[in-house]
């Protein structure tokens, strides 16, 4: 994978590289960004930017755990889903269930084999916004 797409600079090269998942961020500190349309906060491991704009996830950099005892991990519910051959895309809403399937705040893609794993377990899970590969863009 090219550095482009691995660290886009801005959100349009994000969009361009089809990141799934964007926030606008307020900074809180100099390892912490609020990510305002998740409405969570999110501890980061790259320097802080002061033009920081963006912060962004791809879609199968989300994991998905049993239990929240990990930093950036947030309970969520399933707002609904797609599938392809090999794939799910799951459509998540953190903190709580949502009843409209246009309102979610992140796009998840697991294999089925996954998907046959956690559709089984109870709600809320726990999603991970790992650190490392949050992806922070200028606007």
């Amino acid at each position: 994978m090219s550095q482009l797409s691995e660290h886009p600079p801005s959100f349009r090269v994000a969009q361009l590289t089809e990141c799934k998942n964007f926030s606008r961020v307020e900074i809180i500190d100099h390892q912490k960004i609020q990510a305002l349309d998740w409405n969570c906060s999110l501890s980061v491991v790259e320097p802080i930017r002061k033009s920081l704009a963006y912060v962004g996830i791809r879609a199968h950099h989300l994991r998905f755990l049993k239990e929240p005892n990990h930093d950036n991990t947030f309970p969520c519910w399933l707002v609904t889903m797609s599938e392809t051959q090999h794939r799910v895309t799951l459509y998540l809403n953190l903190y709580t269930p949502s009843r409209n399937p246009q309102q979610y705040h992140l796009q998840a893609e697991v294999f089925k084999e996954k998907w046959h794993q956690i559709k089984a377990w109870p709600e809320p899970w726990y999603v991970e916004l790992d650190a490392l590969r949050l992806i922070l863009m200028e606007s």
